[in-house]
């Protein structure tokens, strides 16, 4: 037997109940029907008609009366679960917490980056006449835009070269296009 799921009373919907109440607005005399907390704790509760339980929650602010104690007591609370490293660097570790045993090493990046790409990738990318440092969706659009503008066949009519070159551009595009993840 398939069990059904009690969805949840829109905002304003009535939550009285059995029990009947009146307003607890001074000088309102209409059914309260929809109940709003009178304090943090969330156990004592206002009844109010529609219009009213509308105007106090605009009003009421849950953490009204918060002292600057309870916020520091709450954050020394959060402190005790932080886990951090036990581990003390006593070699080659700075008061600023800087590595000197890492000074002298400095690596090759662009060794990296080239492995990023494929052999075919970095031919589209000299095709394209792009960098490999700062090729992104946004500079291969940029520059696609400005070398179909002068390699196009309408532009260049009765020009075979021009028209080669064009196709060549537009196959590189689509490939790194596809490897740069745009659209």
């Amino acid at each position: 037997m398939i069990k059904r799921t009690k969805h949840r009373s829109k905002y304003f919907a009535p939550q009285n109940g059995h029990q009947a109440h009146c307003c607890d607005h001074k000088g309102c005399k209409e059914a309260g029907e929809y109940r709003a907390p009178k304090d943090r704790s969330l156990k004592e509760y206002y009844w109010f008609c529609l219009k009213h339980v509308q105007e106090y929650n605009s009003k009421w602010n849950y953490y009204d009366g918060i002292e600057y104690e309870e916020d520091e007591e709450i954050e020394n609370k959060q402190r005790r679960f932080r886990f951090g490293s036990r581990v003390k660097y006593n070699f080659g570790f700075d008061i600023n917490g800087n590595f000197e045993f890492f000074d002298d090493y400095s690596p090759d990046y662009s060794i990296i980056k080239e492995a990023r790409f494929s052999k075919d990738e970095l031919q589209c990318l000299k095709i394209l006449e792009l960098d490999i440092d700062k090729v992104d969706v946004s500079s291969l659009k940029k520059q696609y835009k400005k070398m179909v503008k002068k390699y196009h066949p309408d532009l260049n009519p009765d020009n075979k070269k021009a028209e080669e070159s064009f196709k060549i551009i537009s196959t590189a595009y689509k490939s790194l296009l596809i490897k740069l993840g745009g659209k």
